[in-house]
């Protein structure tokens, strides 16, 4: 059932199917992470509202056939997937559920609605991009929860994605599969170590696995980040230097925001 609202959505151009697309992939995540913990039940319950509500919108939008239906539904679909400004519910529904449904719901859960953005593209992306950018790194200073930090950078990470989709409709989903592997790398060791928070981190053995990773998620070379935001950059340099100074600025602080975890760490070792 998940994986066919995957094909529903990319194998037709009908609004109402896209729509029916996302209500079926929706249900069918809910029921791949819901246990009956008091905390995963909550979380469940906030996912199942924000998207219900996003997709009473879309459908909405979808028979009222306005002017600006590229822009409100750009809009409802970065609030679906949890990016700037609509990030609020994203980082308390992460920190409710498991890592492996944190890893699905930051990259998996990400695929559809950037798919759909790509055949809307629009100015309109610019600001959600640079929004997005820019809350992800100010929102992951002073974060003790180690779910709580991932879901900001996910955000960052999804601006960088939204820009990207402005440009080349496939690029995109290049960077994703790439956010994809260093994420795995950083969830992995989470889950196989059970760590919560920097305090349980600074006593696990694999700590150094950890700050490599996330050296690699901030951009350093030579590790796959620099690559990847390299790659990035030269595609970009010559389309709108503007973006392309703020793209660096942010991820320059969402590179201090990683780098500042593994000196908390090495200070420790």
């Amino acid at each position: 059932m998940y994986i066919s609202s995957f094909m529903i959505i990319m194998g037709c151009n009908d609004w109402f199917m896209i729509w029916m697309g996302l209500e079926i992939n929706m249900i069918s995540f809910i029921s791949l992470i819901f246990n009956y913990s008091m905390f995963n039940v909550e979380s469940c319950m906030k996912y199942f509202f924000v998207q219900s509500l996003g997709s009473a919108m879309l459908m909405v939008m979808f028979y009222m056939n306005l002017n600006y239906f590229n822009y409100f539904s750009l809009l409802i679909l970065s609030y679906k997937m949890g990016a700037g400004p609509f990030f609020f519910w994203f980082p308390s529904v992460c920190s409710g559920i498991s890592w492996g449904s944190c890893f699905m719901l930051m990259t998996l859960q990400k695929f559809l609605p950037l798919l759909i953005i790509s055949m809307l593209v629009s100015m309109m992306l610019w600001f959600l991009s640079m929004v997005s950018m820019i809350v992800g790194a100010l929102g992951s200073f002073n974060q003790k929860g180690m779910k709580r930090l991932m879901a900001y950078s996910s955000i960052h990470h999804v601006g960088w994605m939204l820009l990207i989709n402005f440009y080349d409709y496939y690029m995109w989903i290049m960077y994703l599969m790439m956010y994809s592997i260093m994420l795995l790398s950083v969830v992995m060791m989470l889950l196989y170590s059970e760590v919560l928070s920097m305090e349980m981190l600074k006593m696990s053995s694999n700590k150094w696995i950890f700050m490599m990773s996330m050296l690699s998620m901030g951009g350093m070379p030579p590790f796959l980040g620099f690559f990847l935001k390299w790659w990035v950059f030269l595609n970009l340099m010559m389309v709108s230097k503007i973006m392309l100074i703020i793209m660096v600025m942010m991820s320059v602080l969402m590179f201090y925001v990683y780098l500042r975890i593994v000196f908390s760490l090495l200070v420790d070792v």
